[in-house]
């Protein structure tokens, strides 16, 4: 086993280690703060929330009907602001950046 050690060291080059660069380079994620015109209650909150969820390269949303804002982290590379908005205006509500 020794040998097998020893054989394994002095095929890999110096400084690396085997099996660098094996894993996957994470999604790039951006995070986008939301006005939220019309929104007054949580099944107002809940209503956007699974809307926008089912949007494909969303990572996650906190939506607060007090305050009328969303936060919203997702790969800009699936889905933007246009999608985002429009799935939340098709429930009646206005969006602005915030």
């Amino acid at each position: 086993m020794r040998r097998l050690v020893l054989a394994l060291m002095a095929l890999a080059p110096v400084g690396l280690s085997l099996g660098t660069g094996c894993t996957p380079a994470a999604p790039a994620e951006s995070t986008l703060e939301l006005q939220i015109g019309g929104m007054h209650c949580e099944p107002c909150a809940a209503a956007i929330t699974a809307a926008v969820t089912k949007l494909d390269g969303v990572v996650a949303i906190q939506v607060d009907h007090v305050s009328g804002r969303a936060t919203v982290r997702h790969d800009p590379a699936r889905v933007d602001f246009t999608a985002i908005s429009a799935a939340i205006s098709r429930l009646g509500y206005t969006v602005a950046p915030a």
